[in-house]
């Protein structure tokens, strides 16, 4: 993996984790609706594009799986809207399921094949990646994990934002309301931003427990 010279600092930091990586999904997922799905599919695929240009200026790191998936799931819907009179309805109806539903597949995914998203993120920190190429005490091991567990958090909220879009879109008109539209989503997503900063630092700490390669420090 192609790592900065230095941990990100700044904005370069902001852009380069987890939650700018979301950014696009969190815009489907909430603003998609029959009357802007263009709107938000536009914005999402705009944002994915400002992250991966971003990171690569100021991280000097190439678009990583979520970015990807981003620019290819949102610029999919972006073309077969466009293109396909037929596949506007079905679109403008479940383009926020089908974000949520991507999110959930690619966490899953990752954390199956022992690559949690949250890995690349953590990388980009110099003695975390120095300690990850020599596998210092089981290194590897441990940050495999702690990045999983990053990874669930964003698989929990983005359960709870398919939840409440499948109530609202298929369940009794008492659902169809602000509670279950965006304070319930919303809530869920501002706890995983909480949970992965404060869990971040926790890990930042414990790493420091890990006997580090004197060219890392």
């Amino acid at each position: 993996m192609t790592t900065s010279p230095a941990a990100p600092t700044g904005i370069g930091r902001v852009f380069n984790s987890p939650i700018a990586g979301f950014a696009p999904f969190i815009i489907m997922s909430l603003f998609s609706s029959p009357s802007s799905f263009f709107y938000a599919a536009g914005l999402a695929v705009l944002s994915a594009v400002v992250i991966v240009v971003v990171n690569w200026y100021l991280n000097h790191v190439p678009a990583g799986q979520l970015d990807w998936a981003a620019l290819i799931l949102f610029g999919a819907m972006l073309i077969v809207g466009l293109a396909d009179d037929g596949a506007h309805k079905w679109l403008m109806e479940n383009a926020n399921l089908m974000s949520d539903i991507a999110v959930l597949v690619m966490t899953l995914g990752g954390m199956a094949i022992g690559r949690p998203f949250a890995l690349m993120y953590a990388r980009l920190s110099p003695k975390f990646e120095a300690a990850w190429e020599q596998d210092s005490e089981g290194f590897r091991d441990w940050g495999v994990r702690a990045c999983q567990k990053i990874s669930l958090l964003w698989f929990g909220a983005f359960v709870v934002q398919l939840g409440c879009q499948l109530l609202t879109q298929f369940g009794a008109a008492s659902y169809n309301t602000a509670v279950w539209n965006w304070i319930i989503p919303v809530a869920a997503l501002l706890l995983a931003m909480r949970e992965t900063r404060r869990y971040s630092a926790k890990l930042r700490s414990e790493a420091a427990s890990f006997d580090q390669p004197a060219a890392s420090s």
